[in-house]
């Protein structure tokens, strides 16, 4: 039912519910896109999201990129798309992050998605990380795979958690490396609609390089 709303209702715009479109040029200009690039582990400056050289760790994170703060109209529009099945928000935000990727990011040979729980996928019944992570790659003319990583077990959502200590818990084990797709010596990105601390991404791709990754980097809609 939902998804026929979407296809037969009107459009309006989620900033100031004006009609025609999900996102008017005026709510557009409300958007607080990323003006300056932070590193993924201290969070301070860092040209295009890089990993400071100091930061880096074996397995860790080698950058994130970051469209915009979660917050206002993004905020509501990923929730639509994640929460009330108006899939047809994929072609918007995936132009937003388009319209605003640095030219100077690294290239990337294959792109993947955080994983829901089988638990979780069969109740929601898709992941909005995988429709954004696709259809960004298919813009990019990259490989997309949502087979790389497993979910292990459900956690509790990272931002009903506000202790870092504890965020970084909760994930730690949550994911395994599906061994379907030869990764060793790849650079891989990660795609996520929202991150908080990062905690999520640096544990896929602490897996994701164990098992043979190059350079994993996260990409975000939403901080």
């Amino acid at each position: 039912m939902n998804f026929l709303l979407d296809l037969f209702l009107p459009k309006f715009c989620f900033g100031c519910q004006k009609p025609g479109s999900y996102l008017c040029s005026r709510c557009y200009k409300t958007i607080n896109f990323t003006n300056v690039t932070l590193c993924p582990v201290c969070e301070k400056p860092s040209p295009f999201g890089y990993t400071h050289f100091r930061c880096q760790t074996k397995f860790g994170l080698d950058g994130m990129y970051v469209l915009a703060d979660y917050s206002g109209t993004l905020r509501h529009m990923i929730h639509y798309l994640k929460y009330r099945h108006v899939f047809s928000l994929d072609e918007i935000l995936v132009k937003m992050l388009l319209d605003h990727y640095p030219s100077q990011m690294p290239e990337f040979d294959l792109l993947t998605s955080i994983p829901l729980h089988p638990k979780r996928y069969r109740e929601r019944g898709y992941n909005q990380a995988e429709i954004i992570a696709r259809l960004f790659g298919q813009k990019k003319h990259l490989a997309f795979s949502g087979r790389l990583l497993v979910r292990n077990r459900q956690t509790l959502p990272q931002m009903s958690i506000k202790n870092f200590k504890t965020r970084r818990k909760n994930i730690v084990g949550a994911f395994s490396y599906a061994n379907k797709i030869p990764i060793g010596g790849k650079n891989i990105a990660i795609v996520d609609d929202v991150a908080t601390t990062g905690a999520t991404i640096s544990e896929a791709a602490k897996v994701l390089k164990q098992n043979g990754a190059e350079k994993v980097w996260g990409i975000v809609l939403a901080r």
